[in-house]
């Protein structure tokens, strides 16, 4: 099973571990996570998202202990990246299309934050050091005497504040019947850069999308999972025009609809849940806010993988 805890989840349980919260129901939440992730049944992977929202806590001291706690449970397992995945849906999704391309298979839990960003593994003498590496990437090393990475740009977050943001005001430049299409459009524009890529990996000529219509164009975004979640939220901005859009918003969309696609569990704050929830949306997850139903299964839940041509590479640091 693979449950996905987000950043303010892993905050509250870092509290509990930490005695800041030391209530009769934080320690049982401490003594149900330890047993579980102990006994090897549960994956609670890290996202890039975590990385980078971690590093953004000013507080060196408070970094480090948050780090800590998601080592100790995640065990430096960590979840694919969005690009990746996002590569991974268009081939699938183009493959319904064009008999060329033929999807590689994903691997969704991997190690470390080389495997959460996409980047190489170590290698070389460095990769002696990995558990070592891995670790002063969370929580800094007294050894090697380095703090955890900070990290400060703002900038991507804005802009999808802004984004988020505009969406009634230009909603109303367009005609009703055409406010679908335009949805459509901006999540197509949004993986510009993977469907190119995607595109010349295959060689399929510039024109292909086009001669494929526009029915067929939707079907290749609703074909894929995160675009399907990135679609059903925007629709639930538009249809709130009071909608306050949040700093926080470009790391609670991009960690939460990949986890919500490819996760057994996520375990978030009751603002994701109900956008996720709403409008009779379904997830592959099952969406919680309470840790203290974490390791409630479904009866009959497929394990993350099942029956999708995703595979994991999860054995952990030790």
């Amino acid at each position: 099973m693979i449950v996905y805890l987000d950043q303010n989840k892993w905050i509250e349980l870092a509290r509990m571990v930490n005695r800041r919260d030391d209530s009769n129901r934080a320690r049982r939440v401490v003594r149900d996570f330890d047993a579980t992730v102990e006994r090897g049944t549960v994956s609670v992977p890290l996202s890039a998202i975590h990385y980078m929202e971690t590093a953004r806590i000013s507080n060196v001291s408070r970094r480090s202990r948050l780090g800590a706690v998601m080592w100790r449970y995640s065990k430096g397992i960590t979840i694919a990246g969005y690009p990746a995945v996002v590569q991974y849906e268009l081939e699938v999704a183009l493959s319904k299309h064009f008999p060329q391309v033929v999807p590689h298979e994903l691997t969704l839990l991997g190690r470390g934050s080389a495997h959460a960003f996409g980047m190489p593994s170590l290698r070389g003498l460095l990769s002696h050091f990995e558990e070592e590496v891995e670790r002063s990437m969370l929580t800094g090393s007294k050894a090697l005497n380095i703090d955890p990475p900070s990290f400060r740009s703002s900038r991507h977050q804005e802009n999808f504040k802004n984004h988020l943001g505009s969406l009634h005001s230009r909603k109303n430049d367009l005609p009703k019947h055409l406010w679908e299409n335009w949805l459509y459009a901006t999540l197509m524009a949004d993986i510009a850069q993977p469907l190119s890529e995607v595109m010349q990996r295959f060689d399929l000529p510039a024109e292909a999308l086009g001669n494929l219509g526009e029915a067929r164009l939707k079907k290749v975004i609703d074909d894929m999972p995160t675009r399907r979640v990135d679609f059903h939220l925007h629709k639930q901005v538009l249809k709130n025009p009071n909608y306050l859009s949040r700093i926080t918003d470009l790391e609670d969309w991009a960690g939460l609809i990949l986890a919500s696609c490819y996760c057994d569990v996520v375990i978030c704050e009751k603002h994701m849940a109900s956008m996720l929830q709403r409008g009779g949306h379904q997830s592959r997850a099952r969406i919680e806010t309470n840790l203290e139903k974490t390791f409630l299964l479904v009866d009959g839940a497929q394990p993350a993988g099942v029956g999708c041509a995703v595979r994991t590479r999860n054995k952990g640091y030790h």
